[in-house]
Parts: structure tokens; C-alpha cells; sequence
């Protein structure tokens, strides 16, 4: 029960982060400044670096190792995927996404238990993360339209 509960949350807040990218451009997605000085498409490659984290978790059956640094673990994905465009960065997104999915479902409920560092790293890594993602995105999205609006941008 626990293990579709958690998945169900997983799925709204993924539906939630991609309504939040419908009314981009894909020359939206590559202006920067949506978090800090990152772009969508960015942040798209972000949230797929980490979803890769929780998909090796889930299948290992045990939390990932501890990043000492976190941001560090960011710039090299940013920097590693920076030849990207918008289309490939949405592709690899769908992909990990899936592969998160087929994770789920292959691995045992157990996992899931509220309060283990599994679930934990899972949480960060998934809906905690695409809804801090998707308010990020419809905030700056908001702005960038009325600079825009107003000759600003």
C-alpha cells in the first residue's frame, strides 16, 4: 500500500512540474535566471541527474552514497550535458522518468517504509523535487512574461 501511495505522489507532483514547462518556448527554456542562473533546460538536466540517483538507489535496494557536495554534483551534470539542447535535455528527462517508473515497480514495498533514508533520498530526489522545481519555474515564467510584455526582456 505504502509503495503505491508513494508512487501516486511521485506521478501528481511529475504531472505538476511538467504542466509547469506547457507554455514554454523551447527559446523560452534556454534563458537563464529560473534558478539562480540556470536555465529550464538546465534545470530539466538537473532534475534528471537526480532522478538517475534514485533509480540506481531503488535498484541497489539501499540509499545512493552521500554527496559531500551536492552543488558540486550539479555543475559537473551542467557542465557534462552543457552541449545539449532543449529537445535532447526533454528526451533524456522522459527517459530517466521511465526508468524511475520501471524502478518502482520492480522494486520490493518494503523500500518504501516512511522514514528511511531509501524513501528520503527518494522523496528529495522526485516530488519534493519537481514541485520545487515546477513553483520555480511558473514564478520566473510569471516575471519573464511581464518583462517581456513591458519591452523588458
Amino acid at each position: 500500500m505504502i509503495k503505491e501511495q508513494v508512487r501516486a505522489a511521485i506521478d501528481d507532483s511529475w504531472r505538476s512540474f511538467r504542466q509547469a514547462l506547457e507554455p514554454l518556448t523551447s527559446a523560452d527554456m534556454e534563458v537563464p535566471g529560473v534558478c539562480g542562473d540556470w536555465s529550464v533546460k538546465e534545470v530539466l538536466i538537473h532534475v534528471s541527474a537526480w532522478e538517475t540517483r534514485s533509480t540506481a538507489s531503488l535498484l541497489a535496494g539501499k540509499p545512493g552514497p552521500a554527496l559531500e557536495d551536492p552543488d558540486g554534483f550539479d555543475e559537473v551534470e551542467r557542465e557534462r550535458h552543457k552541449d545539449m539542447d532543449v529537445a535532447e535535455a526533454s528526451t533524456q528527462l522522459d527517459a530517466t522518468h521511465r526508468a524511475l517508473r520501471d524502478a518502482i515497480d520492480a522494486s520490493a514495498p518494503e523500500l518504501f517504509s516512511s522514514g528511511s533514508s531509501l524513501r528520503k533520498e527518494l522523496d528529495d530526489g522526485t516530488s519534493l523535487h519537481y514541485d520545487e522545481h515546477a513553483d520555480g519555474i511558473r514564478i520566473w515564467y510569471a516575471l519573464y512574461r511581464r518583462a517581456r510584455a513591458s519591452g523588458g526582456g
